[in-house]
């Protein structure tokens, strides 16, 4: 049975129910209270009608003469106040209703329950949804099961069906983490690694324990952030090696780690330590020895370019600095005063900013284009100017409501320069 018609079914079921609650005071049997107003009801009907005879009588008998007019008017004025009291005894507060008023209720409130539903907005990405769910649904359970590897092709004409499918097929089954990861590879696979790093944590917060999705994990939060190991990734990373101390994925990721964060003789040290249990392994892994030796000359670079580094000391004002939340990212650039992109950039977090400011080397290391290096802009004289800037969402451009600094020029001999983060981008 489609999720459409199921939907039908439960709305219906419960607008009737809903009418039948309101009909229920209706539905009930009435107490002795209401049956004896009712039948007193129809006394004083009874006795209205007598007393109008009674002055019809009257008036027949004044008209024939058989009374005088002092008698008929005496008379009258009785009759007349008698049926005021009878009038205002009855009790007219009760309506009793038929069978056609009751299914009138019963069909216009689950009409109009379907109306409002229909009419207050648009359900079309609702329906579309039910049929990728109808027609799909099969097919996003196999591949997040593992069942299958890759979709038939019918399926794959349909790609965004197929992923909301999956994503609906994920929330039904919030905790399995299997689930979480493969629909995690499909966000990869189509370079949507915000949504991927979300599914891997979901992953990895269930079962913290699997090697596969832990290194998944901390691999794919390390590039995404341009090679940064945060702390977050730092962490997942120490519990794999907590567990496993000889695995090389996460022996390289701490190699890559510590080399971009410029901690290079500990950077050094894992890939010792990888060469020696890679060599100690039997068979030929010329490529892998090879891989480590580039990485190992990249150190060596990097550590030389590090030396001609120029220390931003980034300070905060007090009223700024309550505004700085947990998880937020701090961008340090360097752009010719002429404006254009920044010649070397730096994202760091945010959480060690201090009141007391934070040092960061910024080098040729931090360079956006290899051909216009940090040092070459400053030996062509270029005029060149540092900002600091804390960004809630991450991105490279300003938004609005981050805390950002005036540009400050750098001098050319200068090895160091302080900015001041004290407003907030409008």
């Amino acid at each position: 049975m489609s999720t459409l018609i199921i939907f039908i079914i439960v709305a219906l079921l419960f607008a009737i129910t809903l009418a039948v609650f309101i009909l229920l005071p209706w539905l009930q049997t009435q107490d002795h209270h209401a049956i004896a107003n009712r039948a007193d009801n129809q006394l004083l009907t009874l006795n209205i009608e007598v007393f109008k005879q009674r002055l019809e009588e009257l008036d027949a008998d004044f008209a024939e003469g058989q009374i005088d007019e002092v008698t008929y008017q005496t008379q009258k004025l009785a009759l007349e106040r008698q049926l005021l009291d009878i009038s205002d005894n009855q009790d007219t507060r009760h309506f009793t209703p038929n069978w056609k008023s009751r299914l009138i209720v019963i069909i216009w409130i689950p009409l109009l329950s379907v109306m409002a539903y229909v009419m207050i907005g648009d359900r079309t990405p609702v329906y579309q949804l039910w049929d990728a769910q109808n027609r799909l649904g099969q097919v996003a359970d196999d591949l997040l099961t593992a069942k299958i590897d890759t979709p038939p092709e019918w399926a794959t004409k349909d790609s965004v069906g197929l992923i909301s499918a999956m994503q609906t097929n994920v929330h039904h089954h919030a905790t399995d983490p299997l689930r979480w990861f493969r629909l995690s590879e499909v966000f990869l696979a189509l370079q949507a690694p915000e949504q991927a790093i979300e599914a891997l944590a979901r992953a990895y917060r269930l079962n913290p324990d699997d090697e596969k999705i832990a290194i998944t994990y901390a691999q794919t939060r390390f590039f995404t952030q341009g090679g940064v190991m945060d702390d977050k990734t730092r962490q997942v990373v120490e519990h794999i090696l907590a567990k496993s101390p000889k695995h090389q994925g996460a022996q390289m990721l701490m190699a890559m780690g510590e080399m971009r964060a410029g901690n290079y003789a500990q950077s050094r040290k894992w890939v010792e330590l990888l060469r020696s249990e890679i060599q100690a392994r039997p068979g030929d892994h010329t490529q892998a020895l090879n891989s480590l030796s580039e990485l190992e000359q990249t150190i060596n670079q990097r550590e030389a370019q590090g030396k001609q580094a120029i220390t931003v000391n980034v300070k905060v004002t007090p009223e700024i600095l309550g505004r700085v939340k947990k998880g937020q990212n701090l961008f340090v650039n360097v752009r010719k005063m002429a404006g254009g992109p920044p010649v070397a950039a730096k994202k760091l977090s945010a959480d060690s900013l201090t009141i007391n400011g934070m040092a960061i080397n910024i080098s040729d290391n931090d360079s956006i284009m290899p051909t216009m290096t940090l040092s070459s802009a400053i030996s062509a004289n270029e005029p060149l100017v540092i900002t600091a800037r804390v960004s809630a969402s991450g991105d490279a451009m300003p938004q609005s409501g981050d805390l950002t600094s005036n540009p400050v020029p750098l001098e050319k001999t200068a090895d160091s320069t302080t900015v001041l983060i004290d407003k907030i981008v409008p």
